[in-house]
C-alpha cells in the first residue's frame, strides 16, 4: 500500500544547462529534473564531508561550535510540534555522536539554523544560477526594520532576517545535512 508514482525523472548535467533552458524545459512545464554537478565545487562538500562520505561533525563543532541553534527534540511533542531547545552547535554535535556511539539514531533535528547571516565571510556555497531568483532573500539582505543607530547591527535578527538555512539530523544511523536557499 502506498503511493506509487510512475514515470521518470530526467538528470541533466546542471553545470551543461543553461537557465533559458531550464525555465523553458522544467520550470515552465513544471516537470522534475534532478540536475547533477552543481555542487561539486561547494566549500560545504569539501570541509562539511569526511572522505567517507559522512558529515564531517568534529569540522563543524570546532568551526562553528559555539552558535547558538533551535533543536527540535523529535521525540517529546510540545503543543502541537516538537519541543524545542537552544543549544550551541557542539553541545548538538556532542549528543548526537553519543547517541549514535549508544546504537541508535539521534532523535534531536537542527532546523532553521542562520548560517549564512552568522558566517558571512565563509561562503559554504553559491546558489545555482537555476535557483537564483531569490526576491525574498534579496528584499531582506536590505531591508532594516528600523535603523537605531543606538541598537542597529548588521546581525541583530530585529534588523535583519533570511531565509537560508542549515538543517542537520539523523536517520537512523544515517547522518543528513540539508542546505536551504530560501
Amino acid at each position: 500500500m502506498g503511493l506509487k508514482i510512475g514515470g521518470r525523472i530526467e538528470k541533466v548535467n546542471g553545470r551543461e544547462l543553461t537557465y533559458s533552458e531550464f525555465a523553458e524545459k522544467y520550470m515552465s512545464q513544471n516537470q522534475p529534473v534532478l540536475l547533477t554537478g552543481l555542487m561539486d565545487d561547494w566549500r560545504a562538500c569539501k570541509d562539511w564531508v569526511s572522505p567517507n562520505g559522512k558529515p564531517n561533525l568534529h569540522f563543524l563543532s570546532t568551526h562553528f561550535g559555539k552558535s547558538e541553534v533551535q533543536v527540535a527534540d523529535c521525540g517529546t511533542r510540545e503543543f502541537t510540534d516538537q519541543k524545542r531547545i537552544e543549544m550551541t552547535v557542539s553541545e548538538f554535535v556532542d549528543h548526537w555522536l553519543r547517541d549514535c556511539a549508544a546504537g541508535g539514531g539521534s532523535l534531536l533535528y537542527l532546523k532553521d539554523w542562520h548560517f549564512v547571516k552568522e558566517y558571512p565571510e565563509y561562503i559554504a556555497y553559491r546558489t545555482p544560477m537555476d535557483f537564483s531568483d531569490d526576491w525574498l532573500n534579496f528584499y531582506l539582505d536590505k531591508f532594516h526594520m528600523h535603523n537605531d543607530p543606538d541598537t542597529y547591527s548588521e546581525r541583530n535578527e530585529i534588523s535583519c532576517s533570511d531565509y537560508r538555512f542549515v538543517y542537520m539530523g539523523s536517520k537512523g544511523l544515517t547522518i543528513v545535512v540539508v542546505i536551504s536557499f530560501l
